[in-house]
């Protein structure tokens, strides 16, 4: 097979959005910006996109020259981003797309190509699959990729070099203004057969997450893909596939240790929908973790009703230091398998229990609340409010739910006329798009800042004490200096850059 010069971009941040691509199943969220360019703020965290990284090594062990452009943890802007692609001469440009950012995405990827006019340049992420005639229609693309990017883009690759012109299988097309579509939609079916992410060609040192803090190095890995439940309003079985994929727990720790050697990791996220399925595997995993001595915080996502005593124990001690559950609302109607989380063992006040167990297991709980629900009301409002007041889980994100493209939420929302607006660049995550039967976007706004705002009465005098807790400790092993010194000193210089910029003006 011919070699090809292949660039694997991940885009900057567009005009006005700073975008974390990987998450909501891989359409990605984003928080509203000032900023008037590409780019991406050095406030807003950031994060290696999985995929594009196994891609990465797949095209590498294919014998391909691949060059993998992080635009948002580069900040570069659309000058920056031009220079990569001809540093590298690419041949092949695969550019990720996403829905917050697709407007912004598809406008510079018809600048590059008309910078590019010989590379191909191939469409690739999840709203590829749900919007492939848009993102055709606006991005040049020659073509979109709605199968998983592992699978095709490699066969794609092996049709250049053989001039084929047949539609390969898994993507959509323009032929003369009209959408050409392949029937079959190629799915990943065994994650353990990829080689490990391409972390060599990713800038590992510009990445940060909050949770970790600012100058503290992590990696994302994946333990498995997929969910296997339904629910109406979650977009990760459309975006990472119903059939869970496994890896064994040795591979993973592998994984792990050459992070923590390669590129002095402190902290790993593990990018599993359902982290703690199986209980039985996570247990190895933390048995493996613990037996070769590693050292590092890890976070994890996983469901209230996939965690028990024994598996926090196991996870606490091999450094597990966060989990996110998946709280939704606290009214029972909308929680249970006919409104909301499909599969669910137990009901709401039983399940919420765990979000108690796993604190006091010393591992902290984030808990995910989502407004406007099908049969959202300032009923059920209460009821979530209530809960929360409860159970005062350590951290709270209230979010306004967004229906996805594809999702049975966007379906639905659509039929009954709930949908507020198809601006795609209003899908953020956070941000009301769509209302209920009951509530306005305004009456959902209001509500999401009075639960946020009970969260915090709730929790003030914990927050205190666990603050004054952990000082303390910090103090006793005498790392609070350095930790002091990760958590403000990459902020802190940048203020003084910033400064000083402004003195020379």
């Amino acid at each position: 097979m011919n070699a090809s010069r292949v660039v694997i971009l991940q885009p900057p941040s567009p005009p006005g959005l700073n975008v974390k691509r990987d998450l909501a199943g891989g359409f990605a969220v984003a928080n509203v910006t000032s900023r008037q360019g590409y780019g991406h703020d050095s406030s807003y965290p950031t994060m290696p996109h999985l995929s594009l990284l196994y891609l990465a090594a797949l095209l590498e062990r294919d014998g391909h020259v691949v060059t993998f452009v992080d635009g948002a943890a580069e900040q570069l802007d659309e000058a920056g981003v031009q220079k990569r692609l001809k540093d590298a001469r690419a041949e092949v440009i695969v550019f990720l797309v996403s829905l917050p950012s697709l407007y912004g995405d598809c406008a510079l990827a018809k600048k590059l190509r008309s910078e590019n006019p010989s590379a191909s340049f191939f469409g690739v992420g999840v709203v590829c699959r749900a919007l492939d005639e848009e993102v055709l229609e606006r991005g040049a693309f020659d073509c979109v990729v709605r199968g998983d990017m592992e699978v095709v883009v490699p066969r794609l690759l092996k049709n250049l070099a053989t001039a084929s012109s047949d539609l390969e299988p898994g993507t959509s097309r323009l032929v003369e203004g009209k959408v050409q579509r392949s029937q079959e939609i190629p799915r990943l079916t065994d994650l353990s057969s990829l080689p490990r992410p391409a972390y060599h060609l990713a800038p590992m040192d510009r990445y940060w997450y909050q949770v970790f803090g600012e100058g503290r190095r992590y990696a994302t890995v994946q333990a498995t893909k997929g969910c296997p439940y339904g629910c109406y309003y979650c977009p990760y079985p459309y975006g990472f596939g119903r059939q869970l994929l496994w890896r064994r727990p040795e591979d993973i720790v592998d994984e792990v240790q050459y992070l923590i050697e390669k590129f002095g990791c402190q902290a790993i996220y593990f990018r599993d929908q359902v982290f703690s399925l199986d209980k039985e595997r996570v247990t190895r995993l933390c048995e493996e973790i613990i037996r070769r001595g590693l050292r590092f915080e890890w976070v994890v996502e996983t469901r209230l009703d996939c965690v028990d005593g024994p598996v926090l124990a196991a996870m606490k001690a091999a450094g597990c230091r966060r989990i996110h559950f998946g709280l939704e609302t606290g009214d029972p109607a909308a929680f249970g398998r006919g409104g909301g989380k499909d599969g669910v063992t137990g009901g709401v006040e039983e399940l919420s229990a765990r979000i108690t167990l796993a604190e006091r297991s010393g591992i902290a709980a984030h808990a995910f609340i989502l407004l406007g629900l099908l049969g959202e009301s300032w009923s059920t409002i209460s009821s979530t409010r209530a809960l929360i007041e409860r159970v005062r889980p350590t951290t709270l994100q209230v979010a306004i739910v967004t229906p996805y493209p594809g999702t049975e939420l966007f379906r639905i929302a659509d039929e009954r006329g709930l949908l507020l607006t198809r601006d795609w660049s209003k899908y953020t995550g956070f941000d009301p798009v769509m209302r209920t039967e009951a509530m306005s976007s305004d009456e959902l706004l209001h509500a999401q800042a009075m639960l946020v705002k009970a969260h915090r009465r709730a929790v003030r005098w914990r927050k205190a004490r666990l603050a004054i807790a952990r000082g303390a400790r910090y103090i006793l092993d005498g790392s609070l200096p350095t930790r002091l010194r990760l958590r403000y000193g990459p902020r802190l210089r940048r203020v003084f850059r910033g400064h000083q910029q402004t003195h020379h003006q």
